[in-house]
């Protein structure tokens, strides 16, 4: 087993003066249901604005459940954010004999799944007090909408490191 720290500067009778932390990392997993992008709304009268996807509640509220279970304690250090999201092939993609055509994507590129930015809108919403504190703490994001082979690989493959650089015992280094 490894640990995520390393002992720091000079040793005194076996005994290290400090232990750096070097950083944490979470993978989630939600499966079995598309991403939902979010920021489009819509006027719905009396000032009232409401999400256009129907999906985003139960979107978030997987991730979110997904994140609990995997971050024990709420992250307060910068993060950095690795996502894939998965979405279903469409049928045109698939051969008669259920082969994915040679030249069907890989990479999602039409407006039909949503911008990707709105999905990690969503994404980054849905972590905030299950994984982190406040989204501000991400400090890079690497995102990817992708086609999977089935439904039950949609989802998304989400990768939290925590990027800190704080010293324990006093400020070593």
């Amino acid at each position: 087993m490894t640990f995520p720290f390393k002992a720091v500067g000079k040793a005194m009778n076996g005994v290290f003066s400090g232990i750096k932390l070097i950083f944490m990392e979470y993978i989630i997993h939600v499966k079995g249901m598309e991403s939902a992008p979010q920021g489009s709304k819509k006027h719905v009268g009396n000032g009232i604005m409401v999400e256009t996807s129907k999906r985003l509640k139960s979107w978030r509220k997987q991730v979110n459940l997904r994140a609990k279970l995997i971050v024990d304690d709420i992250i307060k250090e910068p993060v950095e954010i690795e996502v894939v999201f998965w979405f279903q092939r469409p049928k045109l993609h698939y051969l008669p004999n259920g082969m994915i055509r040679q030249s069907a994507p890989v990479y999602i590129t039409n407006k039909n799944k949503g911008d990707l930015d709105k999905h990690c809108r969503a994404l980054l919403d849905s972590l905030t007090k299950s994984a982190f504190a406040d989204d501000s703490q991400v400090v890079s994001l690497h995102a990817v909408k992708k086609y999977c082979e089935t439904e039950s690989q949609t989802g998304a493959t989400i990768k939290i490191r925590t990027i800190n650089e704080t010293d324990f015992m006093g400020g070593l280094s």
